[in-house]
């Protein structure tokens, strides 16, 4: 986004966020959405049901400064993988990507999860109970010193 042309979207920090996967848990999802705006972001919800694809083309549209992906049922480990790479390919090299929630299915050490989501190019990784607090926190702090062209 150009400095001097003014922009289409909220001066707001704009964040995408939804639930991948087949996961329909979506009480946390609304919850975020209200803890986002209150914290000072444009939240840009994307619902339940989303594939990577979806996040990117959304990050796209709405000129994102960062993606919260979220896995209630576990399906972060099938659904994550070569996720930094699709935002490269389109030319979003920069953006913040967050993941968090219950990522896989059966107890694992949260290194190796952390481990596992770092690679798939996830600046940040919140494996099972994490507050939302500590989230935006983080995450305004990522904005300021971070990767993001906010």
């Amino acid at each position: 986004m150009n400095g001097s042309m003014e922009s289409k979207f909220s001066q707001k920090p704009r964040v995408v966020f939804g639930v991948i996967g087949d996961d329909i848990h979506v009480v946390a999802n609304r919850i975020l959405a209200i803890g986002l705006d209150a914290a000072g972001f444009m939240a840009i919800n994307l619902g339940t049901h989303n594939t990577a694809e979806d996040f990117v083309e959304a990050a796209i549209e709405s000129e994102a400064h960062a993606v919260l992906v979220s896995s209630v049922n576990g399906e972060g480990e099938t659904w994550c993988p070569n996720f930094r790479q699709r935002f490269i390919e389109k030319g979003m090299e920069h953006i913040i990507l967050y993941v968090g929630g219950n990522l896989v299915v059966g107890e694992r050490r949260k290194e190796d999860v952390i481990n596992l989501f770092r690679s798939y190019g996830f600046d940040r990784v919140f494996y099972q109970q994490t507050d939302f607090e500590t989230v935006f926190n983080l995450l305004k702090e990522d904005m300021t010193y971070g990767n993001s062209k906010y």
